[in-house]
């Protein structure tokens, strides 16, 4: 058979594997043993409320700001939902169905009865935890059964995650553990369980997905320079002077230090960029060629766009978060939460380093002379995990 054939076949057969099927909802526990046993009885509760075998209760989340931040909320509530029995939802305030597909539950908000009680909630930060919160301090030390006081809708609106508090819960988190959940895994779960890149997401990266799930050591580096740099970004206007591969430098010799200390012998190795700023991932291309895996389209602030350009922000958004997940090692930026949270998807330990922007004093990255961020580092920065 001709070698082109060969090469052809091999990625039809690649990319058919990466397909959704119906059979992968069930077997989701088997695929991820540390996940713990919860979803398929979830997803019966959640399908009886759906189909009013049950009493209809619903927690309906609305996300804020970026991918990140909105992944940030969603994944704690889904939590927050198996715990209180209620069906999870999620407002589409940007476009989740056009990136991602539903392995376990039907996350789309339906229409509800008039009839139906509902409260509102925010939990939104900039910064500090939002202590002084109502939803916050249940979550924290309080009943998560009194989220609502009985409404039959609990409204959660913000940008805040919450795993990591019910985590220190005494009482939800016993029950988190028994359920095989821990709190380095717990972000990563949530993700696997409630996404899975549609068919839209893995044409457009469907190069850079045969090379990420192949047995190559992968390197993911996150550069990001701030939403300025974004097309539709909260301060696009402002844009500063166009940016300096020289400026990041740092973050690749941090990637091949990596690669130094933890390549086996004969391994191939690959370079995952993501980046707001064009000019950075089109500088580096130049600089480091096929090594490098990285879009050269504009990027986008998914939440500034409208119609089909939020559309194709939102793939190429939640195509890198899902990606930058299957890297072995993580090479992230200081500011803003896309990079940290794309690296918890992976649910690996011991392999986020952080760096900034403009920094002259790096130590190698090594796992010794600089150590790798732990969950705490990762979980208790704004907009939290």
């Amino acid at each position: 058979m001709k070698p082109r054939i060969l090469a052809s076949l091999a990625t039809y057969f690649t990319m058919a594997l990466l397909m959704p099927r119906p059979s992968e909802q069930t077997p989701w526990v088997q695929r991820r043993g540390q996940c713990g046993t919860w979803g398929p009885e979830y997803a019966q509760l959640h399908d009886d409320v759906l189909s009013g075998r049950t009493r209809e209760q619903y927690l309906v989340v609305e996300g804020i700001e970026g991918l990140a931040d909105s992944l940030s909320l969603i994944a704690g509530m889904l939590y927050v939902a198996v715990l209180s029995g209620r069906a999870l939802q999620i407002r589409e305030n940007v476009p989740y169905s056009v990136a991602y597909d539903k392995p376990n539950i039907d996350w789309r908000e339906t229409s509800k009865s008039r009839t139906m009680t509902e409260q509102h909630f925010t939990l939104r930060t900039g910064g500090p935890l939002p202590f002084d919160e109502p939803a916050f301090r249940l979550i924290y030390n309080g009943s998560i059964e009194e989220l609502g006081a009985g409404a039959d809708i609990v409204t959660m609106f913000g940008n805040v995650g919450v795993i990591n508090v019910l985590f220190n819960n005494p009482v939800y988190k016993v029950q988190l553990y028994k359920m095989g959940l821990r709190p380095e895994t717990a972000y990563g779960c949530a993700l696997e369980y409630l996404f899975t890149p549609s068919l839209s997401v893995k044409e457009h990266f469907r190069d850079e997905i045969i090379t990420m799930t192949g047995s190559s050591m992968k390197i993911g580096i996150q550069v990001r320079l701030g939403d300025s740099y974004l097309r539709g970004g909260v301060f696009e206007e402002q844009k500063h002077a166009d940016a300096s591969l020289l400026a990041v430098q740092h973050f690749f010799e941090c990637a091949e230090q990596l690669q130094a200390a933890f390549r086996q012998p004969g391994q191939n190795v690959v370079w995952l960029l993501i980046s707001d700023s064009l000019d950075i991932r089109s500088l580096s291309k130049t600089e480091y060629g096929d090594k490098l895996l990285v879009k050269l389209d504009e990027p986008s602030h998914v939440a500034g766009m409208t119609g089909h350009e939020q559309n194709q922000a939102m793939i190429a958004a939640a195509g890198e978060h899902w990606l930058f997940g299957l890297a072995d090692y993580h090479v992230i930026s200081s500011i803003g939460g896309f990079g940290r949270s794309a690296a918890l998807r992976a649910q690996t330990w011991n392999t986020v380093y952080k760096l900034d922007v403009y920094q002259t004093n790096l130590l190698q990255c090594d796992g010794l002379k600089m150590k790798p961020l732990t969950w705490d580092d990762i979980a208790n920065t704004a907009p939290f995990v």
